[in-house]
């Protein structure tokens, strides 16, 4: 090939390119952010706040406590889902991981305090107990899940199936956190049971229902 066939070749290929918006992790945050009020906006506005909240007073110390490590997991895991979707080679995307880890206190936690009181546990685990908590958590992280979902879409991730997980556990801790702003109970059994499966169930569903759409 000569170098005037091979300077052609460049100004055809070159020819059809066009300049493309850069992507940054603050207008994705953005999204994020307001798919989370939203969601909250609209749970409140429902049912409205628990009356601790509505009084002006503060949550007890340990549903607080469950509230900030879930907070924690659902900023770590959407902030692993936004830098999915940036150009580069060899990021580290394991910090929703470590946020995880802590999060599993929850569940220890549960599970220490059923086997001191198998009563209150079994009433915490009835589904009339907390199975409206559950159902309100998934949908009211639907905003946040549709935010990193778009957001990834965009940028093509390199491994649709952990985006997958980590944008279906951002969109449960995110209604875990707004459902807590309504659930009266302080009981951590019932917290890291129902408010626990949102996350979980949610995560599932991320990685079942939207790998698949993230593939090239």
């Amino acid at each position: 090939m000569t170098e005037a066939s091979i300077d052609t070749l460049i100004d055809d290929l070159a020819g059809e390119l066009e300049p493309v918006r850069p992507r940054r992790v603050a207008r994705g945050s953005l999204w994020v952010a307001g798919g989370w009020f939203v969601g909250a906006a609209m749970l409140l506005w429902l049912v409205g706040p628990r009356h601790d909240l509505a009084d002006g007073a503060m949550m007890p110390p340990l549903p607080l406590l469950a509230f900030w490590l879930i907070v924690a997991l659902g900023f770590a895991a959407a902030w692993s889902a936004l830098r999915m979707g940036l150009p580069g080679v060899g990021r580290d995307y394991s910090g929703w991981r470590w946020a995880g880890l802590a999060a599993l206190a929850l569940p220890f936690s549960a599970l220490v305090m059923a086997f001191g009181d198998g009563h209150a546990a079994m009433e915490a685990a009835h589904p009339e107990n907390g199975m409206h908590c559950l159902v309100q958590g998934v949908f009211a992280g639907l905003g946040v899940g549709a935010a990193l979902f778009a957001w990834l879409k965009g940028g093509a991730p390199t491994s649709p199936t952990r985006a997958g997980w980590v944008i279906g556990i951002a969109a449960g801790a995110a209604g875990a956190t707004i459902v807590a702003l309504h659930c009266a109970s302080n009981d951590m059994i019932h917290i890291a049971l129902w408010h626990g499966l949102a996350v979980a169930l949610s995560g599932i569903a991320g990685r079942a229902l939207l790998a698949p759409l993230l593939r090239w």
